[in-house]
């Protein structure tokens, strides 16, 4: 009896081993031992894996704001109304509720956008030119944004643009320009491309070929003010469509170095292109007079006209075209489209712009491309910083877009 009490039980002494073992396995599970001389004993540091998230998601840099946490869209512009005799006249709307209005205004105003976080913001010594544009959509309607070939060939070409007039939507359906902003940012959420946003003036022309214009930009480039939008009045009917202008400033600089400017969509009429061209001067002097001051007037549209003819009728010896001596349509045939500006009053035009072949860009047939337009977009660049680009040395070159 004493010599089995002296020795132990074998049951326990297997129970005092495993415990060892499953202490030691702990220890060196969960604590790593620093040090040779000082033996320091810490606890090991967890795993971050399962908080990373799916691989190669990236947020986007501009998102959807909540409700109530203001408006892309509106400025702070302030003036006073203008009116003058002129049959062809720029009046603009003097009522505070303006920007309320359901025929000029845009239904995208309710998106609330947040701006760019400090952490997403792309670091860069100055901004970037301003690209303003036009591209005649040749009767788009709800057929040719049904067509997948179509949809995505407008919605990668308006992307290159800061700022895009487009003539000759051809349906009367007031939602066929918000419903190109939802293709174009359909894909942009969570992708990083800029969400874009629009101006669209009421149906304009004969009711048998009756067409809208609108004015498509990026938030994050330019800012609209649209108590300052409008269609100009032509009681005389001079011009078959009514031209569309809309008050831009440039985004990213600060207000007081931004540039800003009215931008004019027009819309000749082919078959009175020879009166219409000749009331461009007049129109341009409209816009100019219209009672906010603002000199920097730039006409985009389709213009049935090419520059050698224009210019010399506008009879503004300063007036310069963004595309000189180079088609406009995708058959390589005729100039029709351009941007027009006068270059001493508006000296942040820095010279550079013309076609987007959108066709050699997207490697593109000629069919495939009229499934889109039949023109081709024209551009022009400027400074986003008010005064000439002499003085603004600090913003690098833009490049043509791809």
């Amino acid at each position: 009896m004493s010599q089995e009490s002296s020795g132990g039980h074998p049951l326990q002494a297997g129970l005092i081993v495993l415990c060892l073992v499953g202490g030691g396995w702990y220890f060196f599970r969960h604590y790593d031992v620093d040090g040779l001389d000082g033996v320091s004993i810490s606890a090991k540091q967890e795993s971050r894996l399962g908080d990373m998230g799916d691989p190669f998601t990236f947020a986007s840099s501009t998102t959807i704001q909540r409700p109530g946490t203001g408006e892309v869209g509106s400025g702070n512009f302030t003036s006073e109304r203008f009116a003058n005799n002129e049959s062809l006249t720029a009046v603009r709307p003097s009522d505070p509720d303006f920007e309320a209005d359901p025929i000029i205004s845009s239904p995208s105003d309710l998106h609330r956008r947040a701006g760019i976080t400090e952490f997403g913001r792309r670091t860069r010594y100055a901004p970037s030119h301003l690209k303003v544009a036009s591209w005649a959509l040749d009767g788009f309607g709800p057929t040719k944004l049904a067509s997948d070939l179509a949809r995505k060939n407008l919605v990668r070409v308006v992307r290159q643009f800061d700022v895009i007039a487009v003539q000759q939507i051809s349906s009367l359906q007031m939602d066929l320009v918000p419903r190109i902003i939802d293709a174009i940012n359909e894909s942009s959420l969570g992708g990083g491309a800029p969400l874009f946003d629009y101006v669209l003036g009421p149906p304009t022309g004969p009711e048998d070929r009756g067409e809208q214009m609108a004015i498509l930009f990026n938030p994050a480039r330019v800012r609209v003010d649209r108590t300052q939008t409008y269609t100009v009045a032509d009681p005389d009917n001079q011009l078959t469509y009514d031209p569309l202008v809309a008050w831009f400033r440039a985004a990213e600089p600060s207000v007081s170095e931004a540039w800003t400017f009215s931008l004019v969509n027009v819309r000749i009429d082919l078959s009175r292109a020879p009166r219409e061209v000749a009331l461009l001067g007049q129109l341009m002097k409209s816009v100019r007079e219209d009672g906010r001051g603002e000199d920097d007037v730039v006409l985009a549209g389709l213009f049935q006209a090419d520059d050698s003819y224009l210019l010399p009728v506008i009879a503004g010896p300063n007036v310069r075209a963004s595309v000189t001596s180079t088609p406009t349509d995708i058959f390589g045939r005729h100039q029709t489209s351009n941007v027009l500006f006068d270059r001493e009053l508006t000296a942040e035009a820095i010279g550079r712009g013309g076609v987007y072949d959108f066709l050699r860009v997207y490697n593109l047939s000629v069919a495939q491309a009229q499934a889109v337009s039949s023109y081709l977009p024209v551009y022009a660049e400027f400074t986003p910083l008010e005064g000439s680009p002499l003085v603004h040395q600090a913003v690098a070159p833009s490049t043509m877009p791809r």
